[in-house]
């Protein structure tokens, strides 16, 4: 049976009683607008290792959960990414668009950016850019007046490897490369042979695996992100 991309999970939306994601009043665009360039503020200041303004971005009770950390206080993310930049570990970003769903009394928000993570690797003896199109879903909270993320998770959502040398293609191991989630294969595979971590396997994907423990999770994620603007307690 063919998989209906066209539809998301019952419920998976904040009602409209209680979120505003476009338009709206004036003071809640403005609430939006921070929680933009917050979210923006990952793959500004990551990359270029600014790591006190990236400090900014959080609370600090606040997780991050990505495929080759798993969940960790967000200082410890800044730790281990450290950590790996001293090891060899290259990854930058390229940042394509925000939306944001936040409640009317400007106290919970759950900010989409759509991105490309980008690492380079060493393959088989070749430079190669793993490039993965995915969502960062950060969840906001407004405390003594000041936004900040409670948690970061993200969509990983199509990926591919590129040569930096056209001239110059490494081997896979077809048979490991099928073992990882479709949606970020190629970025597990070399993150697992390059970086001596193991990759998490059931990371949200797209709605195209539904029906796999990442289509769970990405039902599940959209779930949350409901809940939590909607004023429920999840599990960060």
């Amino acid at each position: 049976m063919m998989i209906d991309l066209h539809s998301l999970p019952e419920g998976w939306r904040p009602a409209e009683d209680k979120a505003v994601r476009n338009n709206g009043p004036d003071h809640l665009v403005l609430e939006r607008l921070k929680l933009r360039e917050l979210a923006e503020g990952w793959p500004c200041y990551r990359d270029a290792c600014e790591w006190e303004n990236f400090a900014s971005i959080f609370h600090p009770d606040a997780h991050v959960y990505t495929t080759w950390s798993g969940r960790v206080s967000y200082e410890d993310f800044i730790k281990v990414s450290k950590t790996g930049m001293d090891a060899g570990a290259f990854i930058m970003h390229r940042c394509h668009g925000t939306t944001t769903d936040i409640n009317l009394s400007a106290s919970r928000a759950v900010t989409k950016m759509k991105a490309t993570i980008t690492q380079r690797f060493v393959i088989d003896g070749c430079e190669v850019d793993a490039e993965c199109d995915c969502r960062f879903c950060f969840f906001f909270e407004k405390r003594n007046d000041r936004w900040g993320a409670v948690l970061v998770r993200h969509w990983y959502e199509k990926d591919k490897l590129i040569p930096t040398n056209p001239g110059k293609v490494p081997k896979l191991d077809e048979e490991k490369l099928l073992t990882y989630p479709p949606s970020y294969k190629f970025l597990a595979y070399c993150q697992e042979a390059t970086m001596e971590v193991k990759v998490l396997k059931d990371m949200p994907g797209h709605r195209r695996n539904t029906g796999t423990r990442n289509g769970e999770k990405h039902d599940l994620l959209y779930d949350m992100s409901r809940r939590w603007v909607e004023g429920e307690d999840i599990e960060v």
